[in-house]
């Protein structure tokens, strides 16, 4: 069964297959965090509980008025030390709100509480200042970095 995410973030559904298909065609998405290879949205829907019941990933909608404005999920579970890889992406017309950041707080506060999780990191490129920004902004520690990816620790 799916825990009950933060105020803000929900579970996808079915009818977001079209919103998720918008994001996974946007070039910047794109270039940041690719689309699963051969999925369709609504399949990739369909498999969010499994995957979450095989420890893979957990990923949530950041929910605006009803509406899709992007996705947070934690992936690459460990258990000792009880840590999470987070990732997080928002619709082109919610960049530069803060709601990237507001998210990123919620989700990570949430994830320490409910999940028992001890750490949250993320990887993101060298070049993407809009990450590096919503990171270092955030409060998250640079850790340094590898092939090509900066390692964050919040």
């Amino acid at each position: 069964m799916l825990p009950t995410p933060p105020e803000g973030l929900r579970h996808w559904r079915l009818a977001d297959a079209p919103a998720l298909e918008a994001a996974w065609a946007d070039p910047v998405i794109r270039l940041w965090t690719p689309p699963p290879e051969n999925a369709d949205a609504a399949s990739w829907i369909m498999r969010c509980e499994d995957r979450w019941s095989l420890g893979l990933s957990l990923d949530l909608v950041i929910d605006v008025e009803g509406a899709v404005a992007g996705e947070v999920g934690l992936r690459n579970f460990t258990a000792e030390p009880s840590r999470a890889e987070l990732g997080i992406w928002l619709a082109s017309i919610h960049r530069g709100t803060g709601l990237a950041r507001r998210s990123l707080r919620s989700v990570s506060d949430w994830a320490r509480d409910e999940l028992g999780l001890a750490q949250i990191w993320c990887r993101t490129a060298v070049d993407n200042e809009a990450a590096q920004a919503l990171f270092a902004g955030a409060g998250w520690d640079r850790l340094g970095e590898h092939d090509g990816r900066v390692i964050w620790a919040g």
